[in-house]
């Protein structure tokens, strides 16, 4: 059985970093970016102290973050040895197997899928209140195969589950059921509207339902929404590059590519519009422009999906 990409590309999820009784500074440098900093800091504490198993969980983020998924796992197993108890050790548990999936063979693939799945049960059961656990959990029922545990029914408890918790979220990830498992878009769009309702002034909502819009053509509401987003965040290079979208899909290539440098003039590490602006280049049959484009791309993101796509770009231009 071919087990699809995607079922192990939604497992990738973020790790919301908390302050905990850990040295705050090792904290601040995963929160500043600075890795490697951040790795010398946590295997110092290690080294000061065997049994410190907030160290380790820290160190396996700043591993997972580096890309080096054995070594992340190693330590996050060693957090979950010192103390089985929380929570969040067994979410970056299934979130570091998930990493690995995408790059294993079928074989090791169909091994990992049970793990993962009992990683983010597991979490959920320790921590019914730990939304990302649950959201987690949801997205291996939704895209797992029903051989391996996938479910639409638990993903709908799932879902339903989080709304109790957190409302907003909740109705994102139940405009998501609706949409990817239902198709039903009018029932997505309505339970975006409820989110957004919830936080009015949270520019998220209004992306949601821009792109919403945007895949369904009606791209005078997509622009409403994506202006409002700007509006609510105007210091948000993404609010541009989320309008510069609906243009592109518009195929209003020029005002495109305005946006994108409006974004990147907020951030000029703002990845995702130096792609689309290399892009729209490209489109433009600005080929060399394109190609020094993608190549400042990889210089920001030098690993991923993205990355692979920029560097097959540049050898086809």
């Amino acid at each position: 059985m071919t087990i699809p990409s995607k079922f192990f590309i939604l497992f990738v999820v973020t790790i919301g970093i908390v302050f905990g009784q850990v040295d705050s500074t090792g904290i601040k440098l995963i929160s500043q970016k600075k890795y490697s900093e951040a790795r010398s800091f946590f295997e110092n504490a290690i080294q000061k102290n065997k049994k410190d198993a907030e160290s380790y969980y820290y160190l396996s983020i700043v591993l997972m973050v580096q890309q080096k998924f054995d070594d992340a796992q190693d330590a996050i197993e060693e957090a979950i040895d010192l103390n089985e108890n929380v929570s969040k050790y067994h979410m970056t548990r299934g979130s570091i197997l998930g990493q690995k999936a995408m790059t294993a063979n079928v074989i090791s693939q169909g091994f990992l899928a049970p793990k993962i799945k009992n990683a983010f049960l597991h979490a959920s059961e320790l921590d019914p209140s730990n939304v990302d656990a649950r959201i987690a959990l949801y997205r291996y029922y939704v895209v797992a195969p029903g051989i391996m545990g996938g479910s639409e029914e638990k993903a709908f408890e799932q879902a339903n589950a989080i709304v109790k918790l957190n409302p907003y979220r909740g109705y994102n990830l139940l405009a998501n059921f609706y949409l990817q498992v239902k198709k039903d878009t009018l029932e997505a769009e309505r339970q975006i509207k409820k989110a957004i309702a919830m936080k009015p002034d949270t520019g998220d909502g209004y992306k949601r339902l821009g792109y919403l819009y945007m895949n369904q053509k009606r791209f005078a509401d997509a622009y409403i929404q994506m202006k409002k987003y700007i509006d609510l965040e105007p210091r948000n290079p993404d609010s541009y590059d989320s309008y510069a979208d609906i243009l592109k899909a518009e195929q209003k290539v020029d005002q495109a590519i305005e946006k994108y440098l409006q974004a990147i003039s907020i951030d000029k590490d703002f990845g995702a519009s130096i792609f689309s602006l290399a892009d729209c280049y490209e489109v433009k049959g600005l080929k060399q422009k394109a190609k020094e484009t993608y190549q400042w791309f990889l210089t920001v993101e030098p690993q991923g999906r993205r990355a692979d796509a920029a560097q097959k770009k540049i050898k086809e231009l």
